[in-house]
Order: C-alpha cells, then sequence, then structure tokens
C-alpha cells in the first residue's frame, strides 16, 4: 500500500492510513487525528455509515467536520419567547430529543399549554410522513397532535402537553408491580388502536422518551411512526435481542409488519423489564447487563419475570411477538395476583439483592422437551447465572431478608386485618329476614292480646 505524503502532498485512492477504504485525503492531515483532510464519503472515520462531513465538528468530537446526514443530529435551537405563526409561545426548552427539539409553550389563541416540536430540515419528510399515518389516532393512551407548523427549513409540530412523570422519573420511583403491569397494559392498548385494520400503523421507535405517565395514572405514548432510535436498540440486542436491532428495515417508517409488530412487543418487553430490574435506589436510567442476563428484585412475583422474559427474549420457547398476546398476559397476571399485596410491594428498595434470568436460552436437544416453567433464579449457581431449565421452578434466594424488610406475605395479611377492622362482614341476609318475621309476629300478638282486652272492658262499661 502506498503511504500517503505526510506535509502538503494529495492522495487519491482506495486506501488511508488507517487502511479503511473510501477515503479522499486534500491536506496534511488523516482520520487518524491530523486535521486537514475533507472527507465526503459514505463512512466517517468512526466507522458510521451514512456521514458527510463539511464543517467544524463531527460525532467523535475532532474538530473539522460537520455532520448533516441521518445519523448525525442535526439540532434546531430556537430562542424561548419566539411566537410561531402568530399563535404559539415557546416558553422553555424541554428537552432535545434525537431528532428534535421540544418546547413548552402556550397556544395564545385558545389560552391552552401545549408542546412544540422543532424538527430541522433533514428530518422534515420522516415527520410528515408520519404526523400524515397518525393524523386520525384518537385514544386515551396516546398524545394528540394539534397542528403542524411549516416553515423555511423547520417544521413545527404542535401537540397535547402532558403534565406528569416521564420514564426516567418513573425509574426513580418506588412503582409497585401493579403500577408496573398497568402501564404495560396501556401501552399494549395504544399499539393495539394503532396496529388495527383502520390504521395499520407499527410504532417502531418505543423508547423511555416516548412515554409518559400523567397525573391520572394514564400512560401516554409518543413518536409513532418515527426512525427508529438505533442506538437504543442496538445496545439492548444484548438482552435476548438475537442480534437484531429493528426489523423490516427496507420498509417505510411505520409500516405495519409481524417483524415490527414483535419489535413493539419487544420495546414493551423491555421498557417493563427496566421498571422491574434491580438497581441502585433512584437510579434514573438502566443499562443492559454485559452478560445478557435479565435481572429482576428480589421482591418482582416469578410470573411477571417470566412474561418480561417471553417477551425480551426473541427465541425464547414461548416467546409473545404481538401487543395483543402481551396484554392478554398482563391482564391475567394483574387478576391472578392479589391487588392489595402488589400495591405494597415497592419494585426498589434499600436492600439490593440480584436475581438473574439468561436473556439467552440454549438450544434444546434434539428429543428435548422446551421449557413451559418460570426461569430459574438461583442466586447459589456459579457466576451467578442461571440459564433457562426445563422442568424447573423457582428458587427463591437463601439470603434471610432483613428483620425489617417487609414481604409480600406480610404485607397481605396487615392489609386483610385492617380491612376487616374498617369493614365488619355484613350479617347473612337469612339471619335478617328471620329477626325481621319475629318482630312483626310479636306486633301481632299484642296488637290481638289488647283488641281482646279493650272488647271485654268495653263490655263491661256497657252493662
Amino acid at each position: 500500500m502506498e503511504k500517503p505524503v505526510a506535509t502538503g502532498g494529495k492522495k487519491y485512492g482506495r486506501g488511508d492510513p488507517c487502511g479503511r477504504p473510501g477515503y479522499n485525503f486534500n491536506g496534511r492531515g488523516d482520520p487518524c487525528g491530523r486535521p486537514g483532510y475533507n472527507f465526503n464519503g459514505r463512512s466517517d472515520p468512526c466507522g458510521r455509515p451514512g456521514y458527510n462531513f463539511n464543517g467544524r465538528s463531527d460525532p467523535c468530537g475532532r474538530p473539522g467536520y460537520q455532520g448533516i446526514q441521518v445519523g448525525c443530529p442535526a439540532r434546531q435551537i430556537v430562542e424561548t419567547g419566539r411566537v410561531v405563526n402568530r399563535r404559539y409561545l415557546l416558553q422553555r426548552l424541554l428537552k432535545q430529543g434525537q431528532y428534535s427539539a421540544v418546547y413548552v409553550g402556550t397556544d395564545q389563541v385558545l389560552q391552552r399549554p401545549v408542546t412544540v416540536k422543532v424538527v430541522p430540515s433533514p428530518y422534515i419528510q420522516d415527520y410528515r410522513a408520519a404526523i400524515k399515518l397518525t393524523a386520525q389516532f384518537s385514544q386515551s393512551n396516546i398524545i394528540g397532535l394539534y397542528d403542524l407548523v411549516i416553515e423555511t427549513d423547520v417544521l413545527y409540530v404542535v401537540q397535547e402537553y402532558v403534565e406528569g412523570d416521564d420514564f426516567a422519573t418513573l425509574l426513580q420511583k418506588a412503582l409497585s408491580v401493579f403500577e408496573v403491569v398497568d402501564l404495560g397494559s396501556q401501552i399494549c392498548q395504544s399499539l393495539m388502536y394503532a396496529s388495527a385494520s383502520a390504521y395499520r400503523v407499527a410504532h417502531g421507535d418505543l423508547t423511555p422518551n416516548a412515554v409518559t405517565r400523567d397525573r391520572r395514572g394514564l400512560a401516554r405514548v409518543n413518536n409513532f411512526a418515527l426512525p427508529s432510535d438505533h442506538i437504543y436498540f442496538q445496545k439492548w440486542c444484548i438482552m435476548g435481542g438475537d442480534d437484531v436491532a429493528v426489523s423490516d428495515t427496507d420498509l417505510p417508517f411505520g409500516t405495519l409488519s409481524e417483524g415490527r409488530q414483535a419489535d413493539d412487543t419487544r420495546a414493551v418487553g423491555l421498557l417493563l423489564y427496566q421498571l422491574l430490574a434491580s438497581r441502585a435506589q433512584g437510579a434514573g436510567n438502566i443499562e443492559p447487563r454485559s452478560d445478557g442476563c435479565l435481572s429482576f428484585h428480589r421482591n418482582i412475583p416469578p410470573e411477571l419475570c417470566e412474561t418480561v422474559a417471553r417477551a425480551v427474549v426473541r427465541r425464547h420457547p414461548r416467546a409473545i411477538s404481538t401487543p395483543e398476546e402481551l396484554f392478554v398476559e398482563l391482564n391475567t397476571l394483574s387478576d391472578t395476583l392479589e391487588a392489595s399485596a402488589l400495591a405494597s410491594t415497592p419494585v426498589t428498595s434499600g436492600y439490593m439483592h440480584d436475581e438473574t434470568i439468561a436473556a439467552r436460552p440454549p438450544a434444546p436437544a434434539v428429543g428435548a422437551k422446551l421449557a413451559t416453567a418460570v426461569p430459574m433464579r438461583d442466586i447459589d449457581a456459579p457466576g451467578g447465572i442461571s440459564p433457562y431449565q426445563s422442568g424447573q421452578s423457582l428458587k427463591l434466594p437463601v439470603a434471610e431478608p432483613a428483620p425489617s424488610a417487609q414481604t409480600v406475605a406480610d404485607a397481605s395479611l396487615k392489609l386483610a386485618t385492617a380491612r376487616r377492622a374498617a369493614y365488619p362482614e355484613p350479617k347473612p341476609l337469612n339471619q335478617g329476614r328471620s329477626s325481621l318475621i319475629m318482630i312483626l309476629l310479636i306486633c301481632l300478638i299484642a296488637f290481638a292480646a289488647l283488641f281482646v282486652i279493650g272488647y271485654f272492658i268495653g263490655q263491661l262499661l256497657i252493662k
């Protein structure tokens, strides 16, 4: 390979000093950290496809590049206090998303709070296509669309403002198991609504940024039919993703298919897992384990652990691949497990205890029976990891809980005692009827006796 000229020379060929094809060098530096090169190809110095560098910075943080294509987010920041379309006042920046900046604003005509997404020009077509697919949505778990304003190189998407807790806040709270199951059921309902025959839309980008819970406890889902966050889904591939971040990448965003439905179902499973995973108190972010194992908090019911594992692990023997199936499973769980016990069991506590479940089940041998039981969770197994095993039931941790720790059974007994004290058991209906009949009979006898006595007294007085 020809060695490049180090000072002032030019090299036009198929290689670069790092051994990477496709570079065109016009200066004194190279992609190895020396400035002066002009790169106009399909790869970037980080090895990521789809970049075109023309300016002062690049995704690697090195000066001299400017990302302007998909894959290198172009931020669109506007000044607060600006009025869009003589109606929407931008008040404060709420967050900077992957493809847009999100502001809290006010509709000055209807005098109501709104959320305004500011979309830069590289992503306008994607957002317009998504809005075209979802403009008719009207469901309680889906954030509503109010208006669309198009200006030069900028798209403003005006949506319903939801006051509540984002996903990071939910992670920091001690949600009960019942609340987590209910949240998952509501997210499934939004996916079922979008995939119905009237719309046939897949979400495709169901990440923590797309979920909020309002003050009434309703799950509110956003970002339907937008480009998928490949970085997020690729990161979680290690947790039973079978090295598939996003399915059916050749289809337009939001187009419904079996692969897209399986992706959305797995995305719900990942969200539920993050809410149920063992973590430090107050943690606002959950990262996948490097060994690819699901690690639940010790108080999580085994049935729920198994349901989440079936949704997350693509090759699970009883994998859940549709929102409808996951919705049924979650509803069955909420009906089976006692609501009072679930509501009193926090997901996080001061006592950290990991229970790991392998996210990649081993292939069964020829003629072997597929696993149908709850995944085995044994903290005494070598390495602390216990894979899916056929015919195994859940093994509880051998470690004794702290005396101050409250178990599910204790909470159930206390709630049952309090319930009996507050709401005494009603007397049987038959016993009440018998008492009423006896009272009526005594009254009749007394009336008859008084009538007879009065009759004879009257006769005596007449004589």
